[in-house]
């Protein structure tokens, strides 16, 4: 081997060095960034995590009161249906003059069933 050769081979071998340094630096702060990105997915994914968990936690508790109030509302329209119907089997059974005054409350029952009927719908349509 002529000294040619041996000062190439040391140029190439100090040349293959500082691009492997590189290299490996170079993947040390790569590997860095990749975990930076790691850790803020996590802390995104918590986050999220919470975000859901809350808006579940507020969408049923709305859903809770929102039954309550369907109930309370349809309750009461099953009373005044009750109600109405009780009048009209009064109303059957009634006689003279106590049918006009039964009629009268018949009718205004079933006003009253109507007008909370409409207000019932709208109040469901709203939602």
């Amino acid at each position: 081997m002529g000294p040619c050769r041996v000062r190439k081979t040391i140029m190439i071998g100090t040349a293959m060095m500082k691009y492997m340094t590189k290299t490996r630096e170079y993947a040390e702060v790569a590997k860095q960034q990749i975990d930076q990105v790691a850790t803020e997915i996590e802390r995104l994914q918590g986050k999220a995590d919470k975000t859901i968990a809350d808006l579940r936690a507020e969408y049923e508790h709305r859903i809770r009161d929102l039954t309550a109030e369907y109930d309370k509302e349809l309750r009461t329209l099953r009373q005044m249906r009750f109600d109405a119907e009780a009048r009209v089997t009064t109303l059957m059974n009634a006689s003279g003059s106590a049918v006009d005054e039964v009629r009268s409350g018949v009718d205004a029952a079933i006003n009253e069933m109507n007008d909370a009927l409409a207000r019932a719908r709208k109040h469901f349509e709203d939602l």
